[in-house]
């Protein structure tokens, strides 16, 4: 199915100052999203941990991330309905900005104690669902007005972004916790969002100006689905995603269990991993254009077994400098990967419901993966680091294997489009 023919998208080799701008817009945007996402994957749980949480009881804190995966479910709303301010898109991102930024100011005034879990689990699940709509419409948004040759450039400024924010939200603040608190913590990750704003008004004018050329679309799920081959592609992303996540969403658990202090926790791998991971998705587009996407994706894959495999040697002969190595590789590796799956997701992503289509790619397998998130604590106290780490391993080599087998040997560089 073609792109938009309104859409600056049209031309694969469209490109200057729009296009520029809206990839400055994707790199700030997600800067402030990977914030929040730091700070639940590796702020909320290390702090709760040390003081003495068990680990079966941290799933509460995995349920935020369930808005990233179901927001395919409200995605065709966000493709059918216009609001009458700003543009189609843009009318979007900037209030759910504003809902998180309310959300999150309003979490920074209720102290993290036992009596106060379910309040601030809705006001955290507003929060991240919140944000998850921000981020349909803002990749729709990528899909119809970033040109083809672009896609994977705003795919790593997109995960270069969150990166980027992940050292403040995962790193600088956890490392400054014990001064700046649970208050101080929150309402800085408010503020972010808050400034993220700006650069997506930038970007109101032409939005706004795009969208009276665009008929109206009423977007449903089963369109999506019953794109020639998407079923097929569809099952093989979500399941390589789902035990992509249970790769390394754990290693901050680990190192917390290892007896590694919260504060070398967040100076290692809250600044250097996310540094390190905006420095591979600085790197992987050009990856993306020099070699085939099999090729690409197959030696981002094996970087990530690789580096997991040096995680699980680590557990074994309990060295902690051997799984913050080995985990710092990991998530850089899984940056790189999500970069080549990011291009392809915007590139089958293309057609009038832009926004359902990325969020069913993009979505399915985050909330397999979050669910098994949840359940996964449990499992781990059940049956130990070592065996865990292998079971994972093994199961991310497999759907890796099935995944690629999309791509066949000395075909093109992606696969048709619908």
């Amino acid at each position: 199915m073609p792109a938009n023919p309104s859409s600056p998208a049209d031309d694969p080799h469209a490109g200057g100052d729009d296009s520029r701008l809206l990839l400055a817009a994707i790199a700030l945007a997600y800067v402030s999203l990977g914030v929040i996402l730091g700070f639940v994957q590796g702020g909320i749980a290390p702090v709760l941990r040390t003081q003495g949480m068990e680990l079966s009881a941290l799933r509460w804190v995995y349920a935020l991330y369930l808005p990233f995966g179901l927001a395919f479910l409200w995605a065709p709303l966000v493709d059918s309905v216009r609001w009458p301010w700003l543009g189609r898109r843009t009318g979007w991102i900037v209030p759910m900005q504003w809902i998180c930024v309310l959300a999150l100011a309003a979490m920074a005034f209720i102290p993290p104690a036992a009596g106060a879990w379910g309040l601030l689990l809705g006001l955290g699940l507003i929060a991240t669902a919140a944000a998850a709509t921000m981020d349909v419409a803002l990749d729709a948004l990528t899909v119809e007005r970033m040109p083809q040759a672009r896609r994977s450039a705003a795919a790593g400024a997109k995960m270069g972004g969150i990166s980027l924010g992940a050292v403040l939200g995962g790193g600088i603040l956890v490392a400054w916790y014990p001064r700046l608190e649970w208050q101080g913590c929150l309402l800085f990750i408010a503020a972010a969002t808050a400034l993220s704003c700006l650069p997506i008004f930038a970007l109101a004018a032409s939005d706004r100006r795009l969208s009276g050329r665009v008929p109206a679309h009423r977007a449903h799920l089963l369109q999506t689905l019953r794109k020639q081959g998407m079923a097929d592609r569809l099952t093989r992303l979500s399941l390589l995603v789902c035990t992509l996540l249970a790769l390394f969403n754990f290693n901050r658990l680990l190192l917390v269990d290892m007896g590694v202090s919260l504060e070398r926790i967040g100076h290692v791998l809250g600044i250097i991993a996310p540094l390190a991971n905006a420095m591979a998705c600085m790197l992987a587009p050009a990856l993306v254009r020099a070699m085939p996407v099999r090729n690409a994706a197959w030696l981002t894959a094996a970087g990530c077994m690789a580096s997991a495999g040096l995680v699980w040697l680590g557990v074994v002969q309990a060295s902690t400098t051997t799984v913050i190595v080995g985990s710092i590789l990991t998530t850089a590796s899984a940056a790189a990967l999500y970069v080549v799956l990011g291009s392809l997701m915007l590139e089958w992503a293309c057609g009038p419901q832009a926004a359902t289509d990325y969020a069913l790619l993009y979505g399915v397998g985050r909330f397999i993966g979050t669910a098994a998130l949840m359940v996964l604590p449990g499992s781990i106290q059940a049956v130990g680091w070592p065996v865990f780490l292998a079971c994972v391993i093994t199961a991310f080599a497999a759907c890796t294997v099935h995944f690629l087998r999309l791509f066949p040997h000395g075909g093109p560089q992606t696969p048709p489009r619908l």
